[in-house]
């Protein structure tokens, strides 16, 4: 009777292994019953041990591609990865923050219509997505943004153009002061990645302030932006 017991017991097991294997790894229920049924295995730790073989030949493909896709480099097995280097930088790169805040620091005379005001300095610009060579801010990425800037002139009155990749998306006048005044405008709206965006001069032979600082007589012009959401 002892044997009969031993024999339902390990019938039992066997069943218990196998219900083990199909709810837990990433097999078909099919392969699962074709590998265990073998008629080429003769004995279930036969069977298992093939078994085992089949799922660590996938976990290491799993491994090697898992390596290349965080990497970007062909054959990289997650053992070679330096894993808190890694996160940290997906972090850094995911928290960095899109926004400028540039400033003028050499005023200009005689300014032509259409032409595009370039603010040489920053005050912050990670990334460096605005370019004071130019004036120009080029979206990294699509979403909401805001835009602020203010013109200080001396001169007869005029308009500024916000741009974005073209068109004019935003305007505001510079009214004339009788001296020296300032004027400022903040949108926000939409933009696409890689669109350009930079405020032009509406007007002829117009003038505008630059400085280091506001203090005392000196006069600054602005421009800055931030993305609010990413699409």
């Amino acid at each position: 009777m002892l044997p009969g017991v031993l024999a339902k017991d390990c019938k039992k097991m066997s069943m218990f292994l196998a219900l083990l294997f199909y709810v837990y790894l990433p097999i078909s229920s099919s392969k699962l019953t074709t590998l265990l049924k073998d008629k080429n295995l003769t004995s279930l730790e036969e069977r298992l041990a093939n078994l085992e073989q089949t799922i660590e030949r996938r976990l290491n493909v799993t491994e090697r591609v898992l390596g290349q896709l965080l990497t970007g480099k062909d054959n990289d097995n997650l053992e070679d990865i330096d894993v808190l280097a890694l996160r940290s930088g997906i972090l850094s790169a995911k928290s960095a923050p899109i926004l400028f805040s540039a400033y003028k620091w050499s005023s200009e005379s005689s300014i032509s219509t259409r032409a595009i005001i370039r603010f040489e300095r920053t005050y912050i610009n990670p990334g460096n997505h605005y370019h004071t060579e130019d004036g120009i801010f080029i979206a990294p990425v699509t979403g909401i943004y805001m835009f602020h800037w203010t013109i200080a002139t001396g001169g007869s009155s005029f308009s500024t153009q916000l741009m974005v990749a073209g068109s004019v998306r935003a305007s505001n006048l510079v009214p004339h002061p009788g001296g020296a005044d300032s004027s400022s405008a903040m949108v926000i709206i939409s933009v696409n990645k890689e669109d350009h965006v930079w405020i032009q001069i509406y007007g002829s032979l117009e003038h505008v302030y630059g400085s280091s600082t506001a203090i005392g007589n000196n006069y600054q012009s602005t421009f800055s932006g931030i993305l609010l959401q990413a699409s």
